[in-house]
């Protein structure tokens, strides 16, 4: 499952430990004090109070389009992190601003508070589509490359996004839907997945594989070229390729079958 490599580091980079003599150590620090937030962490909830703050330092930037691209992937790797950690919102929300109450940020920007919790309607689909969203060029160059284009996991990820599409936006988005104070979180990401695809997307692009439009009645379990048991490029799940088997579950084994990876990520594909 190579294809997501590039998408990876980025992950896997907002994951590293904070090295004890980082420039902004004096901020950072902050997450083991107890009247910081007047509450008491474990070492656990210390580690990812400062992992925070490291990332969103790594995130501050002049450049407005990596800046939006990093808040974005940050946001992704935050709602695993915080699904372990169990940290309250609300201290969540704090931290996002100790950066900014630490003297004259100037023209530095960074990462606003953000949570996949806060009126989303299913959070881990929804940050499929937001990896879709964020990453869009790097899709698009992969499905313009005659090799890259033929790799079966990168085409069942994009199928699985269209599937994903197609069940939320007529339940939350569409006929004036998506202007309920409940929906429009969701729909800001559903409704950017529809662009952004329908731009990106299709021959006039230069992509290679014919997807179907988002409006289609297309099915997206069945893919030209690509049987259950090249979704791995290999054999490493021991099993023999099951016919009918869902996308979700061969997206599910393929992140489990790999090696190295954020355990985050795996858990985005179950």
């Amino acid at each position: 499952y190579k294809f997501l490599g590039e998408i990876y580091k980025l992950y896997d980079d907002l994951d590293q430990s904070v090295v004890e003599n980082h420039p902004n150590k004096d901020i950072i620090n902050l997450c083991d004090n107890y009247d910081t937030f007047n509450v008491t962490f474990n070492q656990h909830q210390k580690s990812i109070c400062k992992k925070i703050l490291r990332n969103l330092f790594l995130c501050n930037s002049s450049n407005t389009d990596n800046f939006t691209n990093c808040c974005s992937n940050i946001y992704v790797w935050l709602n695993f992190e915080l699904n372990k950690s169990k940290i309250a919102n609300y201290i969540i929300e704090n931290i996002f601003k100790l950066p900014k109450s630490r003297g004259n940020v100037g023209s530095i920007y960074y990462c606003p508070y953000f949570s996949f919790h806060d009126n989303m309607h299913n959070p881990e689909n929804l940050m499929k589509l937001r990896i879709f969203n964020d990453n869009i060029d790097t899709f698009q160059n992969m499905l313009k490359d005659v090799q890259k284009s033929n790799d079966c996991s990168l085409k069942i990820f994009v199928y699985k996004c269209i599937e994903i599409y197609r069940d939320m936006y007529p339940k939350y988005c569409s006929n004036g839907k998506d202007r309920e104070k409940k929906n429009k979180n969701s729909c800001e990401i559903i409704n950017n997945f529809n662009t952004l695809y329908s731009s990106y997307i299709n021959k006039e692009n230069g992509t290679i594989h014919n997807f179907p439009e988002l409006s289609s009645t297309t099915i997206t379990n069945v893919i030209d070229g690509c049987s259950s048991h090249e979704y791995t490029g290999d054999s490493t799940f021991g099993e023999s390729p099951q016919t009918g088997t869902s996308l979700t579950q061969n997206i599910s084994r393929a992140f489990g079958a790999m090696a190295g990876i954020p355990p985050f990520l795996a858990l985005i594909y179950k």
